[in-house]
């Protein structure tokens, strides 16, 4: 995770605030580890009532500065490759939320093999956000587009809505939309 925070930041900012667009007043948000959802809690809109729930240490740093959100961090041990809380604890008080938009981190995206992690641990994890969260959005930086990870999440339509980079290529996109998956092009960066 630490490794990933400053790899092509302005293309997650750019991604990140599209996203944002998204968000509607007073929503419950659960913002997964990734260093893409860093970013989102690095922009998200201001005084809009929100309450942001994580896994992620650094996003909980980056929120806690923040006096017009509310802080939830969902705890365990830490898995030091996510960069946060995975563990049957952190499942168990997840399954006590009624979250209304999740971003979720995705390692690989793909029309055949879907959302997908590295990490066994992190792969459950994940599937119970998606089953606990009305709306779930998953922000894919070009280089995950049309890769795979060993421990499927989720079909590429089971996420409402996937944000992809400005200049992601037309094929593999082609092939996500044909796969059921619904996308939202993010602005250029800068």
């Amino acid at each position: 995770m630490a490794a990933r925070i400053g790899q092509d930041r302005e293309r997650k900012l750019a991604l990140a605030r599209s996203a944002a667009r998204s968000i509607a007043r007073g929503e419950f948000l659960f913002l997964d580890s990734g260093s893409t959802n860093l970013a989102l809690a690095e922009v998200l809109p201001d005084d809009f009532d929100l309450t942001v729930a994580t896994n992620a240490i650094d996003v909980a740093a980056t929120v806690l500065h923040r006096q017009d959100l509310q802080l939830i961090v969902i705890g365990g041990s830490v898995h030091p490759a996510v960069g946060g809380c995975v563990d049957a604890d952190a499942i168990m008080q997840v399954q006590r939320l009624n979250i209304d938009r999740c971003f979720i981190g995705a390692c690989a995206v793909s029309a055949q093999g879907g959302i997908s992690a590295v990490d066994p641990t992190d792969a459950t994890f994940k599937r119970t956000l998606l089953s606990l969260s009305r709306v779930s959005v998953a922000m894919v930086t070009n280089e995950k587009l049309e890769t795979r990870a060993p421990h499927r999440i989720a079909g590429a339509k089971t996420i409402s809505q996937l944000t992809v980079e400005h200049d992601a290529p037309a094929a593999r996109l082609a092939l996500l939309r044909r796969a059921g998956a619904t996308i939202m092009t993010a602005t250029p960066p800068g």
